[in-house]
């Protein structure tokens, strides 16, 4: 089949769903979530979908999916879930009142609402730190309709605070009105007493060592992130110098990168080394599980900076492609002011900075600490039972 006559096929399908959707009426208990495009169960949508499934037994949650994998884990955990594109799953989408997502509409629906009805509650990621695809020359069509489709569709979106919203609001110009002050839902693990990190450690084999330093860089669309970007690097010595202080840097690269087989080497040749350890989404779905463990966090240009703030853990920042970052890309605070930590350019710095963290010397402590009250207005790990107070004012 001809792709333009497919995608004709297709818009036709959505605009009659769409139609459907405005008449046909609604079950006020049924609230649908998805997220990653279908592909995972992850991030604040997750959450949220396994905290009313725990607490609210007047409100009816419901997985949407694409994946087998993920429709096995939901239905194994005793959630009620669903295919996307089943026949039960558009029936489910016509009669919802409500929907939350991680990426946008197509988390969970066929279709693109008219009118938002059903209404939708968009999670997003959280505080964004580079520029969003409305403000870049030359972004992919698709990627620039996916964002100005999330603005036409949501109803609301949720952030952390009010410097949070005007920085996702340049990202996304849905308008400050419609941000919801509620705080991220995925950060409230940072905060959860119940959350055993001894237990959490050794299910990932890490009980052994002394320190977790976490490593999350961002994608680039000029091609794979280069971990460990010094002309000195040497990671036969780094893995030693780890050995030695029964440290271990737990690599957790964007999902785009895991496809790019530039890296191919990298992966292969760290297989083996103790200090040196590859934690990708299928190992450990929920990074923020990781940054609570952790000692530190090494990062670029990543949005985890943000999160990993409320930790009050010392960040050190790699960022080796800066000015072509900055010029391709762009950053909506500036960087230089908005990132404190220690950022080496060489493997002889890098090890003292990581000297630093084994010695529990942290001289950026305060300006995070700064930054923390300014990015968090909550910071008391209920941000999941202000959404579900959000939801239920939504649909009363």
């Amino acid at each position: 089949m001809n792709a333009w006559l497919r995608d004709l096929m297709m818009y036709s399908f959505s605009f009659v769903l769409s139609l459907i959707a405005l008449v046909i009426p609604k079950s006020k208990r049924l609230i649908l979530f998805g997220a990653f495009a279908g592909k995972r169960f992850a991030d604040n949508s997750a959450l949220v979908y396994e905290f009313i499934q725990r607490k609210h037994p007047e409100l009816r949650p419901v997985w949407l999916t694409n994946s087998q994998e993920v429709f096995k884990k939901v239905r194994a955990e005793k959630g009620e879930v669903y295919y996307r594109r089943s026949l039960k799953g558009i029936w489910l989408s016509l009669r919802t009142p409500i929907y939350l997502t991680s990426h946008g509409v197509k988390d969970v629906l066929m279709f693109i609402p008219l009118l938002k009805r059903p209404k939708h509650i968009y999670l997003h990621h959280g505080i964004p730190l580079r520029r969003g695809w409305l403000d870049l020359k030359n972004a992919p069509r698709k990627s620039v309709l996916s964002s100005k489709q999330k603005i036409t569709t949501s109803n609301c979106m949720i952030a952390p605070s009010k410097f949070a919203a005007s920085q996702q609001n340049k990202l996304l110009p849905i308008g400050l009105d419609k941000f919801e002050l509620t705080g991220l839902p995925r950060n409230d693990i940072f905060f959860d007493a119940r959350f055993n990190a001894d237990k959490f450690k050794d299910s990932l084999g890490l009980a052994k060592h002394k320190k977790l330093i976490v490593y999350c860089p961002t994608w680039r669309p000029w091609g794979a992130t280069k971990f460990f970007p010094f002309e000195d690097v040497n990671l036969e010595t780094l893995n030693t110098w780890l050995k030695q202080h029964k440290a271990i840097i737990l690599l957790r690269p964007h999902h785009v990168d895991l496809k790019d087989k530039s890296n191919a080497k990298f992966w292969q040749e760290i297989k083996y080394m103790e200090g040196l350890k590859l934690m990708t989404h299928d190992i450990c779905p929920n990074v923020n599980q990781l940054a609570r463990i952790s000692d530190a966090l090494i990062t670029d240009y990543s949005s985890m900076y943000y999160d990993y703030i409320l930790l009050d853990k010392p960040v050190v920042f790699l960022p080796y492609d800066l000015e072509r970052y900055e010029k391709e890309i762009g950053f909506y605070p500036n960087y230089a002011e908005i990132t404190h930590g220690a950022k080496p350019t060489s493997q002889i710095q890098f090890l003292n900075v990581l000297e630093d963290l084994i010695n529990n010397k942290d001289t950026y402590k305060e300006q995070r600490n700064e930054l923390r009250d300014l990015f968090y207005d909550h910071q008391d790990g209920r941000s999941t039972e202000r959404v579900v107070e959000l939801i239920k004012s939504i649909i009363r």
